[in-house]
Formats: C-alpha cells, structure tokens, sequence
C-alpha cells in the first residue's frame, strides 16, 4: 500500500508499505509545475519487487507537473534502468558530483 505524506506546500514523500512498515519511499519537491525527485529507496531485502515503479507510477498519477528532473550516480546501473525504462531522457551531466563519480541529470517531460 502506498501513502503520501505531505510536508510542506513543495515537499511530499510517498511511503510504500508493508505490514504497517515503510519498506521504501520517494520523496519529492513540486515548485512551479517542475517536480524534483529528491530520492528514491527501497530496503535491500524489498528491491527487485516492483516497489520502485510502482511509486514513481503513483507519483506521475496523483501529482500536478509539467515535467520532472532528477540526477543519479552514473555507477547505479539499477536506478539508470529504471528511470529510461519510465521514459526520462539524460540531459546533463556534473562531473564529480558523487565524490569521483558523475551525476546524470534526466527529466521527463508529460
């Protein structure tokens, strides 16, 4: 089961839940019809089960934008996966973002 909780008038996060614990979330700033994805997670031992997906799916259903941008490590080949398979395009880079590593700017236009 999937619960918002909002924040502040920008900041929401989506809880996924499983027997009353929060096993993965996505946490998400809206200003101005730009949705930022501030960050996603699921517990180790819950990855692999479509947790993932199925918030980002309820997060393009129930939020107002025109468009959403995020950054991921270009060494998280899972979460790279992720994003193009739900239609976001690499747009940018900055380099040593992530200590050595780069970020991938993406965004998804609606």
């Amino acid at each position: 089961m999937i619960e918002k909780e909002i924040l502040s008038d920008t900041d929401s996060i989506y809880n996924y839940m499983d027997n009353d614990m929060v096993v993965g979330y996505l946490e998400i700033r809206l200003v101005d019809g730009v949705l930022d994805i501030m960050n996603l997670f699921v517990n180790e031992e819950n990855r692999h089960q479509g947790i993932a997906t199925k918030l980002m799916n309820e997060m393009f259903e129930k939020e107002k934008y025109n468009r959403i941008m995020l950054e991921v490590n270009e060494n998280n080949s899972n979460a790279l996966k992720l994003y193009q398979k739900l239609g976001f395009k690499e747009i940018s880079f900055r380099d040593r973002y992530y200590g050595d590593d780069t970020a991938i700017i993406m965004e998804k236009v609606k």
